[in-house]
């Protein structure tokens, strides 16, 4: 594998540098800590042999054989950054490295054959470079939800855009959604399968050695192979006897107000046991905002109260923390 910077990213190459002699020693695991975007961050060891089996499973589903090259420009911190640079080790790709930046693609001029980026750096492309976008042939985006409004905007662009759906425990994704369409299902990679145990999805993934995880992601399955997301179990809103998700309550939102600087969350009522609340940033306008979401969400469904800070709070791999966001209105 031949790397070359873009940019200066000093601190980003002794990090890249640092995980391939750890790739490269006599050790038969890597030590990993969890996002912590649902409960406490944990550290876990994971086998090399998972790593490898699980970036194989996306080379041949991508064809990473027939590639050259691959952008990393997430943290290697993080199990995502950290399998993008196993596939470009295993296919042999030409790993272009820029700063951990919000448009990684700002001093890109070439094409690229493979990247992965989270949402808020694909948004920033589109919005001070949209065109560069079209330099990209495969692009995976995960961390973080892609909001209806995001799909839209792909469209326009000839990039191969996936969102992805997996977690630390399963060495990265184990499924891919096509970007053409809103509503496009999640498919499962290779010999991995999928059931429900009430209402949360299950995995099993023969290549991972991976056999019913029970997950806590409430999904519509339509077949082993594929589903769609809903939401986290976590995070469910039981508002008088409804089941509220508030992940799909907010790409409602989003659609009307385009701005994802806000989160449905939930505090406790007297009357109906749990009570969906609004809280955003504090430059949204609360009048328009209220008159908006009135008008494009049902009514059990509207936020009780709105709520203002300064911003939300994330952790420290850049996903929303939606405990300590609502902690921090209490």
């Amino acid at each position: 594998m031949n790397i070359i910077k873009v940019e200066n990213p000093i601190e980003h190459i002794h990090e890249i540098n640092e995980f391939i002699q750890l790739w490269s020693d006599s050790n038969q695991s890597i030590t990993q800590q969890t996002s912590g975007s649902t409960g406490t961050a944990k550290v876990i060891e994971i086998p090399k042999w998972k790593m490898r089996a699980s970036a194989e499973m996306t080379g041949r589903f991508l064809g990473l054989d027939q590639c050259k090259s691959s952008l990393i420009c997430m943290s290697t911190k993080y199990i995502g950054g950290k399998m993008m640079l196993v596939r470009s080790i295993l296919y042999d790709l030409t790993l272009y490295v820029t700063n951990v930046t919000r448009n990684p693609l700002k001093n890109i001029n070439f094409p690229i054959d493979f990247a992965a980026m989270v949402p808020l750096q694909v948004e920033t492309i589109l919005s001070e470079n949209p065109k560069k976008l079209n330099l990209i042939k495969h692009l995976i985006i995960g961390g973080a939800p892609v909001s209806d409004h995001l799909i839209e905007q792909l469209k326009n662009y000839t990039c191969q855009a996936y969102s992805t759906f997996g977690m630390t425990e399963t060495v990265s994704h184990i499924a891919l959604r096509s970007l053409k369409g809103t509503n496009e299902p999640y498919f499962a990679l290779e010999n991995t399968h999928f059931s429900t145990h009430e209402d949360c999805l299950v995995i099993s993934c023969e290549e991972l050695g991976i056999k019913n995880l029970i997950t806590t992601d409430v999904v519509e399955l339509i077949d082993n192979k594929r589903f769609r997301w809903l939401g986290r179990a976590d995070f469910v809103i039981n508002s008088g006897g409804v089941k509220i998700h508030p992940e799909q309550l907010e790409k409602k939102i989003s659609k009307a107000i385009q701005s994802e600087r806000f989160i449905i969350s939930k505090l406790p009522d007297p009357q109906f046991g749990e009570k969906v609340i609004f809280i955003g940033e504090k430059d949204l306008d609360t009048q328009e905002l209220k008159s908006i979401i009135e008008a494009n969400v049902d009514r059990y469904e509207r936020p009780k109260e709105f709520y203002f800070i300064s911003s939300l709070h994330k952790t420290a791999s850049g996903k929303v923390d939606r405990n300590k966001t609502t902690q921090a209105i209490s």
